[in-house]
Order: structure tokens, then sequence, then C-alpha cells
């Protein structure tokens, strides 16, 4: 595994980090598609793989992503990197004190190492939140602070209204199939040594062989997504023909080079989500090998050709959301 600073924290963590929004979350079928002992092991292989990072949410299962992670890390608290978020309606200066003590009882910890703002708040102002944000640090609640979902304009002004302490990360959704952050967010993120951690890194499990096979999703978050229709499947044929062809020529799989794209860039920390150890394992394997140059500029040429059918898309919608 290889590890990065978080920020200028002082603190390493896994390039490859352990999301945690499937834990407890009936939108993406717990307790039908997989139950509190299969994540369990996830978490178990996770330690054993090397991960050090685990994000999670108090909005992940209403709470219950952050006690079962908190079961998990019982007898390996000083093994892990813990980040949780605190949801935009507790922004407020006593909200946010209140949102991180729930969040330490349901983790089991006396102090958060990473606590992110999940989502701006417009109506809330930011150096409000910030200066909460402080108290929980002087506190020793919470290590560091970052910010999840925030554009340029946000970041400046969440980095601003925390000084003199740092702001060290910015949690966005990043893959080879979303890439807005490219233009404006990386290149301030790196100037200021804000590290970007890229959730849905494999694009809700778009990016992996499973659907490529033509595996229908099974979720309802990814039967949500518009991307899954069948017209859109056939239009990422050839990404998908690629992305096999570098990973026999490393023997990795396809999972593996979608997340190593977004490794082989050096402020980026991947958080795939897992269920199950074999998940784990296959992530970790996208860390310690490089693609040639050749590779990583196929790969900017052909995603960059992918325009998704909006029309099947929403069909799936109305599928999903008319009564049978």
């Amino acid at each position: 595994m290889e590890y990065r600073e978080l920020g200028r924290s002082g603190l390493k963590i896994s390039v490859i980090g352990l999301g945690t929004w499937q834990w407890g979350s009936r939108e993406w079928g717990w307790n039908k598609l997989y139950t509190e002992k299969d994540v369990l092991a996830a978490f178990q292989k996770a330690l054993e793989v090397g991960i050090n990072f685990v994000d999670t949410a108090e909005v992940y299962g209403f709470g219950k992503s952050e006690e079962i992670l908190g079961r998990a890390m019982r007898e390996h608290r000083e093994e892990i990197v813990v980040g949780t978020k605190v949801w935009p309606w507790n922004l407020s200066y006593g909200r946010v004190q209140r949102a991180a003590d729930r969040s330490r009882r349901r983790l089991g910890v006396d102090t958060i190492d990473l606590y992110q703002i999940h989502w701006p708040n417009r109506f809330i102002s930011i150096r409000s939140t910030m200066k909460a944000m402080k108290k929980l640090i002087d506190d020793g609640k919470i290590r560091c602070v970052g910010v999840s979902n925030f554009n340029l304009k946000q970041m400046k002004g969440a980095k601003e209204a925390l000084e003199p302490i740092e702001l060290v990360s910015n949690q966005v959704k990043y893959s080879m199939l979303d890439r807005g952050v490219e233009k404006e967010i990386l290149p301030f993120a790196s100037e200021y040594a804000i590290r970007i951690i890229a959730y849905s890194p494999l694009a809700q499990g778009l990016l992996t062989a499973k659907y490529a096979a033509g595996m229908q999703p099974s979720s309802f978050v990814q039967r949500m997504n518009p991307r899954f229709s069948q017209r859109n499947l056939l239009r990422l044929k050839e990404t998908y023909e690629l992305l096999k062809k570098i990973g026999n020529a490393h023997e990795k799989t396809t999972t593996q080079v979608a997340l190593n794209w977004l490794i082989a860039k050096e402020n980026i920390i991947a958080i795939p989500g897992a269920k199950r150890p074999g998940d784990v394992a296959e992530n970790a394997g996208a860390a310690g090998w490089r693609m040639t140059n050749e590779e990583m500029d196929s790969i900017e040429r052909v995603t960059r050709q992918i325009n998704f059918d909006k029309i099947s898309g929403l069909t799936n919608l109305v599928r999903e959301l008319i009564p049978r």
C-alpha cells in the first residue's frame, strides 16, 4: 500500500481508503444483498492489506454506518485514521458541536481524525461553522477539518474562515467519468496542500467489469442512476475494452485500472465503497504500480469521447419511480 499525508497534518493515510456509504444503508441493499458480517469482514481485510483510512458520515444509514464502524474499530483504534462528515442542516455553531459529539459516541472514539462538512449550506455562515470547528479542535474532539462537495469559491471561503488552522481536504466526486473538479479545484488544492479525496471513484460501480459483462444493477442507488441504462452501458463498450486490455498487460482488473488512474495523480486519495473482503482486496490492488504514459493517454482519449444518452437514462428513472 502507498500512503500520503492528509494536508500538512502529519497523518499518513492510504491512497486507497474504505468508503462506508453502503454500511447500514437500505438504498444499497443492507440486510438483503449483504449484512454486518460481510462489512466487518471487509474491515478486517482492509487492515490486512494496509488500508488505514476509513470514511463515513452521520447521514449514512442515519448513523448506522458510524455505529457499525465503531464496532469494527473497537480493538483497532490506533490503526485507523477515521473521517466522518456533518450534514448541512447541522452547520450552525452549536449544532456542529452536538453533531460531533453524537458521531464520537457512535464511533466510540474520543477524537475524530478528520471532520468534514458534507455539503455547503449557503444559509449558514461558513465563519460560524469554522468557529465551531476550531472549538472542537481546541477541545481535542477532532484533529483535522475538511470539506466535501465544495466548489472553488466555497473552498476558498472555508480555507479563509478556518485560518490559522489549515483546511486539509476536499472530498469530491471524481472518476474518469466525472471530471468536473479538474479545471479549478485540483490546481487550487495542490497549491495549498489540500488533499483531494475522491468519492465514487468507480462511478458507483460503473467502471467495474461486472457491468461490462452485462450484469444488471441490483441496488436502488444504481438503478436510479441514469448511466446504468442499457444504452449507456453500450456507450461504455470501448472504455471497458480499453481498461481490460490495460489490466491484462499489468495482470490487473478493470477496477484496479480505474482506481490506479486516479491515484497516479499525486494529490488524490480514492475511497471506493466496499461491502465484502473481496471488494477490499481488489481495491487495494490498485496501489503499488503505474500505467505507462501511453496507457494514460489512451484512457484520456477514449473517456473524453463518452456522451451519455439522457433519454434512455430518464426512461430508467421513470420505470423505477412508477409503481408496477
